[in-house]
C-alpha cells in the first residue's frame, strides 16, 4: 500500500512532468508554426509521463536487457525535458526582458528567432544528457589531507556514498569501483547512505564483486534515506551481504585511536524503525579519541561539532546535474567537498559515487574520497 507522502510525491512528479513536456510542446510549435496542423498527434507525447511509474515497480521486463534499455530510455527522456525547460525558463525570462529596451522588442517573437531558441535548447539538453551520461561512468578519486596528534599511526580511509544500485547501475559498475578502491590501499572503508535502489536485477553479482573490497580494518556502513524508501531491514541485509559492518545508532573502535560513530538516516522518523538521533550517538565519543561521525545528509545542529573530529556525509550529490545544483545548494547548506566546522572539526561532504534516478551527471563528476590521516603534534 502506497503511503499518503508517497501518492502526493507522485503526483508532485507528474504534474511536473506534464508542465515539461506542455513547454516543450509550446516551444516546438512556436519555432515550426506548421506543426500546430497535427497539435493532436504531437499531445501523444503526453503518454510518456505515465512511463516514468514502471522505474519504481520492482518487476523487471521479459529479460533483464529489456528492462534496461527501457529504464535508460525513460530516464534519459526526462532528463532531456528536465534541462530543456531549465535552460528554457532562463531565455523566457530574457524575451520578456524585451520590454525594457523598445528598439528590439517585438509584440511576439517571430519564427525565424523562436527557431533559434528551439535549437540551442534542444542542442544543449542532447549535449547534457550525452556528455552528463559518459561523466557519470568517469568516476574521480578526490583526495584529502587531515592531521591531529590523536592518530596512532597515519591511516588511508577510502569514503565512498550515494551508489543507488538499481537497473541501471549494476554488476558492471561494481566492477568499476571495485578495482579504484583497493588501487588507494585503505586500512578502513567507510560508506555514508544510499547503496541500492529498487529494481536491482543481479544483486548476488554485485554482493560477489564487492566483497572484494579489501579493507584490514574493516568496512562499515549508514543507512541513507533510500534505505527507507526501499525497505529498511532488506537494504541491511544486503549491504551486509556485500561486506559491510551497518553501524546506525552505534559507536565503535577500530583501532588506532579511531573510533566511528553513525547514525540511521532522519527518514526513520516516518517509519516504524527507532530513530537513533544524534546526541545518542556523539555523547558517546570521548575527546582523546579521534571520532569520526557517519551521517549520510550533512546537516548539523548547534553543538554537534563540538563532539567529533570528522563528519562525513554525502545525500546532495553535488546537485548532480547543472542547473539543478542551484536548487540543491538552496536546501543544502553544505554541497559537497571539505567544511572547517571551528575547533578543529572538519565536515566532508561527498558528490556521491553513483547517481539516482538517471545516471547523467553534469557539473557535479562521481567520485571515490581518499581520506588519509596523518598524525602530527599540533
Amino acid at each position: 500500500m502506497f503511503s499518503v507522502a508517497a501518492l502526493v510525491f507522485a503526483a508532485v512528479v507528474f504534474a511536473v512532468a506534464v508542465l515539461m513536456t506542455k513547454y516543450f510542446l509550446f516551444s516546438l510549435t512556436e519555432a515550426f508554426p506548421n506543426l500546430k496542423k497535427i497539435k493532436k498527434l504531437l499531445n501523444l507525447l503526453y503518454i510518456f509521463n505515465f512511463a516514468g511509474f514502471a522505474l519504481f515497480q520492482e518487476r523487471t521486463f521479459l529479460n533483464t536487457k529489456a528492462a534496461e534499455i527501457f529504464s535508460l530510455s525513460v530516464y534519459f527522456y526526462f532528463t532531456f525535458m528536465f534541462v530543456f525547460v531549465a535552460y528554457g525558463i532562463f531565455f523566457e525570462i530574457l524575451i520578456l526582458l524585451r520590454r525594457l529596451f523598445p528598439v528590439f522588442y517585438e509584440r511576439r517573437l517571430s519564427s525565424g528567432r523562436r527557431k533559434a531558441v528551439f535549437a540551442v535548447l534542444f542542442s544543449v539538453s542532447a549535449y547534457v544528457v550525452a556528455s552528463g551520461w559518459l561523466l557519470a561512468q568517469n568516476i574521480v578519486v578526490k583526495d584529502i589531507e587531515i592531521g591531529s596528534p590523536k592518530i596512532e599511526r597515519d591511516t588511508r580511509i577510502v569514503q565512498i556514498s550515494d551508489i543507488h544500485f538499481s537497473r541501471v547501475i549494476d554488476e558492471r559498475f561494481a566492477g568499476k569501483i571495485v578495482p579504484l578502491i583497493n588501487g588507494l590501499k585503505p586500512d578502513l572503508v567507510l560508506f555514508t547512505g544510499d547503496y541500492m535502489d529498487k529494481g536491482i536485477v543481479r544483486p548476488q553479482k554485485i554482493a560477489e564483486i564487492m566483497r572484494k573490497i579489501d579493507s584490514p580494518m574493516g568496512k562499515f556502513a549508514i543507512s541513507g534515506n533510500h534505505e527507507f524508501i526501499t525497505g529498511y531491514f532488506d537494504c541491511l541485509d544486503f549491504i551486509e551481504e556485500n561486506g559491510f559492518e551497518v553501524m546506525d545508532g552505534r559507536v565503535l573502535e577500530v583501532g588506532r585511536n579511531i573510533v566511528l560513530g553513525g547514525v540511521m538516516d532522519r527518514s526513520a522518523e516516518q517509519t516504524d524503525v527507532y530513530y537513533h538521533e544524534d546526541f545518542k550517538v556523539l555523547s558517546q565519543f570521548k575527546s582523546k579519541n579521534f571520532n569520526i561521525y557517519m551521517k549520510h545528509r550533512p546537516e548539523l545542529a548547534d553543538g554537534d561539532s563540538s563532539h567529533f573530529d570528522l563528519m562525513l556525509s554525502g545525500h546532495t550529490h553535488g546537485g548532480q546535474i547543472f542547473p539543478f545544483v542551484i536548487l540543491v545548494k538552496i536546501f543544502n547548506r553544505y554541497l559537497a567537498g571539505l567544511y572547517e566546522l571551528g575547533g578543529g572539526a572538519k565536515l566532508y561532504v561527498s558528490r556521491g559515487t553513483g547517481s539516482w534516478g538517471p545516471p547523467v551527471r553534469f557539473g557535479a563528476a562521481p567520485e571515490i574520497t581518499l581520506i588519509e590521516l596523518k598524525r602530527n603534534e599540533k
